[in-house]
């Protein structure tokens, strides 16, 4: 329903915007595909839009464990929920509220390793309540638009990279031409360096009050990123999920985070990813520290769909005497033809393919992602990782641009 009624606002905001949606064709002719309108030096962005970091503790108690990141920003975290729900549909919050409000220590139990407890924690330290909370670690999953990329240069060294794209819905303020959502997602976002007996274990990029994993590397494992798949169906296993307390199904961003906490290698990673039954339909981008360590996993919801594009089948595949180097996820299935009105992957593909993997590194990755449309008003930030290095490097992201497109 979520998916279903934003969809709706895309339509809506191109006809506000003097466009003639009418029909749109499945497979697009190519000469209809828009190309890469990238800036080579946008790298390094300003200095203020860089992401902060916080130590977090995995071996204190999970209540405790992000506390001071709550008490520091505590007004930006009750305004963000504040967002969160007047965007949100009255009657599916409602059906949801109806669901969990009373039963919120039941529904915190069925969350995998201690991650109910950090949540019940950040209600406790925050004043906020655990129904909404839940919702909003279900937020992501709800709707989400976003851009990523693991490519290798000729070397075999990976690279990974991730436009976060969130806050589509009613709250369009055409005086500034922003979403208010997305706005207010920004100044929560925080770099996390997560240790483990003293030792950095992995490092990611959140949003304050927002436990799952949604961007993050571990050094000389894997380097991962998610992004939404639109289904019709979704919300309809999300429901499930929350009346059904014998469905077993895991949601996304918590089981990103298990993978990253759990394995230490890039192929058993991918394996158990590939293997678990998710609430609704997804992509994960992971990479490794070896040459070809790359691929795009697609989901369905209760493993209707489980697919594994890697590079070795990647891109470019229509440039003569080039081995594809790269893997490029929007929201649609590599398979298909974005829709017209969101054709975000091409322009990503053309950048890589003028930026050659001879030339691919942080700082050239970074400008492919700050590419419009790839960059848009609804990226909240650009993040940067590096396998092997361990390396994560993340900045806020603001598209105020005359051209720039509302999603």
């Amino acid at each position: 329903m979520f998916k279903v009624w934003s969809l709706f606002v895309l339509f809506g905001l191109l006809l506000i915007h003097g466009e003639d949606v009418g029909y749109v064709p499945a497979t697009p002719p190519p000469d209809t595909h828009a190309t890469c309108k990238m800036n080579t030096s946008s790298y390094p962005p300003p200095s203020d839009h860089k992401i902060g970091w916080y130590t977090i503790d995995l071996d204190i108690a999970a209540h405790d464990r992000w506390t001071q990141v709550i008490l520091d920003n505590l007004d930006g975290l009750k305004a963000l929920i504040d967002q969160v729900f007047s965007h949100l549909d009255d009657k599916v919050v409602n059906d949801l509220l109806n669901i969990i409000e009373g039963n919120e220590v039941e529904i915190l139990s069925r969350y995998p390793n201690d991650y109910g407890e950090e949540i019940q924690g950040i209600a406790d330290v925050s004043g906020i309540e655990v129904s909404k909370l839940i919702i909003y670690n279900a937020a992501y999953e709800l709707l989400g638009a976003c851009t990523s990329i693991v490519a290798q240069d000729t070397t075999g060294h990976m690279y990974h990279g991730r436009n976060l794209d969130f806050g589509l819905g009613p709250g369009f303020n055409f005086s500034d031409g922003q979403w208010e959502l997305t706005n207010a997602l920004r100044p929560v976002l925080f770099n996390a360096n997560m240790t483990k007996n003293g030792q950095t274990l992995y490092k990611a990029t959140f949003f304050e009050g927002y436990v799952g994993l949604l961007t993050g590397v571990r050094q000389n494992a894997m380097t991962m990123s998610v992004n939404s798949r639109f289904d019709n169906n979704y919300d309809k296993y999300l429901l499930e999920w929350f009346k059904n307390t014998n469905d077993e199904s895991q949601w996304l961003s918590f089981t990103t985070r298990i993978a990253m906490e759990s394995y230490n290698d890039y192929n058993n990673a991918v394996n158990y990813l590939s293997k678990v039954s998710y609430i609704g339909p997804s992509y994960i981008i992971i990479g490794g520290p070896l040459i070809n360590q790359g691929a795009v996993i697609t989901l369905g919801p209760n493993l209707t769909l489980v697919d594994v594009w890697s590079i070795p089948n990647g891109e470019p595949t229509n440039m003569k005497d080039v081995t594809p180097w790269y893997v490029v996820e929007t929201n649609y299935d590599y398979w298909q033809q974005p829709p017209a009105i969101d054709d975000r992957i091409y322009p990503a593909e053309d950048c890589m393919n003028k930026v050659g993997s001879a030339n691919i590194e942080l700082q050239t990755l970074f400008n492919v992602l700050n590419g419009h449309p790839n960059l848009n008003r609804l990226t909240t930030y650009t993040a940067l990782m590096d396998c092997k290095e361990g390396h994560l490097e993340s900045y806020r992201q603001y598209c105020d641009e005359r051209d720039c497109s509302p999603w």
